[in-house]
């Protein structure tokens, strides 16, 4: 496979390159599973601009969205993709952990996935905490706790919502990004359930609220 067909078809990136890990499992590092729910929601994810999913666990949906993140800064140029999750840890687990590139220690998923990269894919990035920024684009990967005021005034190109249910501010959230979206910034929030008296559960249901 080449370069040119990774940039443009981001699941033969995912299904070709892209190793997961899974702590639970004697054989815990695997490449990507081909399985055509997981190549359904790329594609929906890649097509459109704006994607709510609810998922339960174990479905890898998490592995998918970091290998999405991955690849869209690797192969767009001067993108600002924010990872968003209630509690800083949680985002900085999901993006990069402290260390250099050369640790092999605990990585967080979009370390691990840079990491198990051949060179000539790889690229060369930058790893600081809960920030990656790949330095042939010069796009980056920012992770960032929960709450409106820590996407308000950042014009991002895409914004992923990681559990977004069980974010404290949800509607403020989705209230400051809201005119990004507009601007076709591309919007993912994905959550388990967590009741019907949210913002996340009206995203996924259509539900409009009065004001």
């Amino acid at each position: 496979m080449t370069l040119d067909k990774c940039a443009t078809d981001g699941w033969a990136f995912t299904t070709g390159f892209v190793w997961t890990r899974d702590e639970a499992d004697s054989d815990s590092v695997k490449r990507f599973p081909d399985l055509p729910y997981l190549e359904a929601l790329w594609r929906e994810i890649d097509e459109h601009q704006r994607v709510v999913v609810a998922k339960s666990r174990q479905l890898r949906v998490s592995w998918l969205l970091a290998a999405f993140c991955v690849w869209f800064a690797r192969f767009h140029s001067h993108k600002l993709i924010l990872w968003q999750t209630q509690k800083e840890e949680d985002a900085n687990a999901m993006v990069c952990l402290p260390g250099s590139e050369k640790d092999s220690g605990y990585a967080a998923r979009m370390q691990f996935i840079l990491r198990h990269l051949p060179p000539w894919l790889k690229g060369t990035w930058r790893e600081s905490e809960g920030e990656l920024s790949c330095k042939d684009t010069g796009s980056t990967i920012l992770a960032l706790p929960g709450g409106a005021h820590q996407v308000r005034g950042k014009t991002a190109s895409m914004i992923v919502e990681d559990e977004f249910a069980f974010q404290s501010e949800q509607a403020g959230v989705y209230q400051a990004v809201a005119p990004l979206i507009q601007k076709a910034t591309k919007f993912i929030a994905v959550s388990t359930p967590n009741g019907r008296a949210n913002q996340f559960s009206d995203l996924y249901h259509g539900v409009v609220r009065a004001a």
